[in-house]
């Protein structure tokens, strides 16, 4: 009889999980809001609809205003209200060091983002991840985004891997639902746009307090081959018994 398969593949979510962007990402809306909408929202509202398309976060106040509105116009402005003020970005470095050290250990990676790829190249040179991850889905890869499964399914397609055999991290309720819907374990991290309380209603497999602690989890996998064999003097583990963070039984 097979056991149950091994964790082969970690995908990471980036604004808000790598990148400590949630701020500037409120700011950034609540500048386009108001000045093409006239309307300003609390900023616990914004802060909900991030993890969403920049085009899905452009026409969420639709219903509440009356005259035209220029969609593109709105994205071309918080794009440059975003890249005006990307100085107040922080990547997180223990996340950083998270990606590389998956990657070390023989696991397959992915960024798994919302973000477009024009969004994401200002983000890029800060994260200095090209040469760690295996691939990265932006929002133009897909036709549906989180909290659809469609962008982890398309990550697990290039990746070659079993939803089974992989594992989501993200600081959204979309992060949570689009790895689930798709089949893989998911872990929320507590530092991002979403509240922790809402997270964990998520009922995710993992949940992790800092960023340290994700780094530290991963530094208890087993290093693998490249077919997800544990390689020589290490052990088998698989995703129901691995450690680290807080798991959810």
């Amino acid at each position: 009889m097979r056991g149950e398969p091994s964790l082969r593949a970690i995908l990471f979510d980036v604004d808000g999980t790598l990148i400590d962007t949630v701020q500037l990402i409120v700011k950034a809306l609540d500048y386009t809001y108001r000045k093409h909408l006239g309307i300003a929202l609390p900023h616990e509202e914004i802060r909900r609809l991030i993890g969403l398309p920049l085009h899905v976060q452009m026409h969420y106040l639709d219903d509440r205003v009356s005259h035209p509105v220029d969609h593109l116009q709105m994205e071309n402005d918080e794009r440059a209200y975003y890249e005006a003020h990307r100085h107040e970005e922080r990547v997180i470095p223990e996340m950083v060091e998270a990606v590389r050290e998956a990657k070390r250990r023989g696991y397959r990676t992915a960024l798994v983002t919302s973000k477009n790829r024009l969004e994401y190249a200002i983000s890029r040179p800060q994260l200095q991840l090209d040469d760690w991850i295996d691939t990265l889905v932006t929002a133009e890869d897909t036709e549906r985004h989180k909290p659809h499964p469609d962008p982890v399914l398309k990550a697990l397609e290039r990746l070659k891997v079993a939803p089974e055999e992989a594992l989501y991290i993200g600081d959204t309720v979309y992060d949570l639902t689009c790895g689930r819907s798709a089949g893989t374990q998911v872990a929320a991290v507590a530092w991002g746009a979403h509240l922790p309380e809402d997270l964990r209603a998520a009922q995710p497999d993992y949940f992790f307090e800092h960023p340290q602690d994700v780094l530290d989890w991963i530094r208890t996998l087993p290093p693998i081959d490249d077919d997800g064999t544990p390689k020589e003097d290490s052990f088998r583990v698989s995703p129901a018994s691995l450690r680290g963070g807080s798991r959810y039984e």
